[in-house]
């Protein structure tokens, strides 16, 4: 039997969480011998390690520094790029992650005729939610284009549900499937040995890129109302980050906030901490929560739209958004978007009551097997397949 060819096509391979997930799904399709899977940069960027024999190719010398608008303005030609190159290959199936990649998959697919699948990593409508241009174009090019993907992915039920209820796209034309984790992996990395040194139990961790909506604002001014012996270990950097340590100076706290930076390998830091904390207005599927907990730590979220609530309370309704307060759910604590003061008090519970943080912990480690790498790729090959076998039938 033939292996079935796949084009991988995503911005570039620059932090973040879609582009963990294509590092992962690439490693793991390398040992399998039925594909043969190439990667698509729009970008020439690569910051995660890619398996050997992976091969790589780059339609522009578009990168970070280039605005949005120039980038937005790049899709026609990128997609005219992307379609000569499919022609020339001839893959069985074209699969891309993040909105650009997504937008230039399905353009180009007017011209291959390729099957194409895009992934949903985001919250469209919570992430596009201003006036900008940007956005504008954004979620009018979702609208128009995204009905014409052979498949959606869906990286969580609710942005499912977000594309169903605000972009009138079919949910039969869309499937879930959570995000891959290499489990052992993680947890190996995690015992690598740290160049600080703090203590477990009071100990509250952040792994986050520094940008708006990630709200790290809001986790400084909680940690600011608890004038106990605890230390907030922040990993990450991005644009926020002067605001971000000039506010730890206004609120006294920057004796116990250590900024560590963006690191290669963030799990021997959330392995030296007691929880995690996530403060985003909006997410998709948000790894480092669930990368916490595979690292030992109990999770406290903002219920925003969309992936938290999918995560520590599967049974509830995800539909349902706090408007205030604090939710101790089965899998962890969630608070309302903005409310520093529940925050605060989740902090505080969960810092000094060591059989609740413990149970949560606990919990945790078994909640993680759901997400299991052999799980997930085998979701994902099995959708790859029927797309495929659809289109050959």
């Amino acid at each position: 039997m033939s292996k079935k060819h796949i084009l991988i096509v995503v911005n570039s391979l620059s932090q973040g969480g879609a582009e963990r997930v294509v590092s992962i799904l690439l490693e793991r399709y390398c040992h399998d011998n039925s594909y043969n899977v190439e990667l698509v940069l729009l970008e020439d960027e690569i910051e995660y390690v890619l398996p050997k024999g992976v091969k790589v190719t780059v339609l522009s010398q578009l990168n970070n520094s280039d605005s949005s608008i120039k980038k937005t303005l790049s899709i026609p030609l990128l997609s005219y790029k992307l379609a000569q190159y499919t022609k020339k290959q001839n893959p069985d199936l074209l699969v891309s992650f993040l909105y650009r990649a997504d937008f230039v998959n399905i353009l180009a697919s007017f011209i291959s005729k390729k099957p194409v699948i895009v992934s949903e990593r985001v919250n469209a409508s919570s992430t596009y939610n201003n006036n900008s241009l940007n956005a504008k174009i954004n979620k009018f090019l979702i609208k128009k284009l995204y009905p014409k993907a052979s498949l959606i992915i869906n990286v969580s039920e609710g942005t499912k549900q977000d594309l169903v209820e605000n972009f009138s796209i079919e949910a039969d034309k869309q499937v879930v499937i959570y995000n891959p984790y290499d489990i052992a992996k993680i947890r190996k990395l995690s015992q690598e040995e740290s160049e600080i040194s703090v203590e477990k139990q009071k100990t509250i961790v952040v792994v986050s890129r520094f940008r708006p909506i990630k709200n790290i604002e809001m986790i400084l001014r909680a940690f600011a109302t608890l004038k106990e012996d605890a230390q907030l270990l922040i990993v990450g950097d991005g644009s926020e980050e002067k605001n971000l340590l000039s506010l730890c100076d206004e609120l006294s706290i920057s004796n116990r906030v250590l900024f560590v930076g963006a690191q290669e390998n963030p799990y021997k830091y959330l392995a030296q901490a007691s929880i995690y904390v996530s403060s985003s207005r909006s997410e998709g599927f948000p790894n480092a929560m669930v990368e916490a907990m595979i690292c030992g730590c109990c999770v406290i979220s903002t219920d925003c739209p969309s992936g938290p609530r999918e995560i520590l309370a599967p049974k509830s309704d995800i539909t349902q958004k706090m408007k205030e307060g604090v939710e101790y759910a089965e899998f962890g604590t969630l608070v309302a978007v903005d409310d520093v003061g529940a925050l605060g008090v989740a902090l505080y519970e969960l810092l000094f009551d060591a059989t609740r943080r413990d149970a949560y912990i606990q919990n945790s480690l078994l909640r993680v097997n759901d997400f299991q790498l052999e799980t997930i790729y085998n979701k994902y090959s099995a959708t790859f397949d029927a797309v495929i076998k659809g289109v050959q039938a």
